[in-house]
């Protein structure tokens, strides 16, 4: 089979497994599902193999922890109608930490940024599921790329 269709097959059994049972590993977290799956995408993105795995989990858990601060700057202040302020300098940061090679995949750090602040996290374990949906996608999208490899292998004769 040509490495296409192969990775094809590969995301689609995949992607079909995580969203029959992604809920169920990660409970309590509604966006579960849908955050492998963003993770998953920045996974390729970010160009796949162990430097894209790398660099979509890095950026990924980066936008987690930018969002967990700046709310919890809004919440240490009191001052919520200015969170729009806080959330400009989490984006600010999220470009600027691009410096950095592992965190240089920006919409990797603006796609886990965007999910965590959608998943109303608002407490350690909220923002831990959250980190451990979209490591569990990007994991995923590495071996969906490992099993079209083996899918598309031609038999030696």
């Amino acid at each position: 089979m040509n490495a296409l269709m192969a990775l094809a097959v590969s995301i689609g059994v995949l992607i079909a497994l995580w969203v029959k049972f992604g809920g169920l590993l990660i409970p309590g977290l509604a966006i579960a599902v849908p955050a492998g799956i963003v993770a998953w995408a920045c996974f390729f993105a970010a160009g796949g193999k162990v430097q894209g795995l790398q660099k979509a989990i890095a950026a990924n858990l980066s936008g987690v922890i930018w969002v967990w601060l700046a709310l919890a700057m809004v919440g240490a202040t009191g001052l919520a109608n200015l969170a729009f302020l806080f959330v400009g300098v989490a984006a600010f940061l999220i470009v600027m930490q691009s410096k950095i090679a592992l965190l240089s995949f920006i919409p990797g750090g603006f796609c886990g940024a965007a999910i965590t602040a959608a998943s109303g996290a608002s407490d350690p374990k909220g923002y831990l599921l959250v980190a451990l949906s979209l490591v569990a996608g990007a994991v995923l999208g590495y071996v969906s790329e490992l099993g079209g490899g083996v899918l598309a292998k031609k038999p030696t004769a």
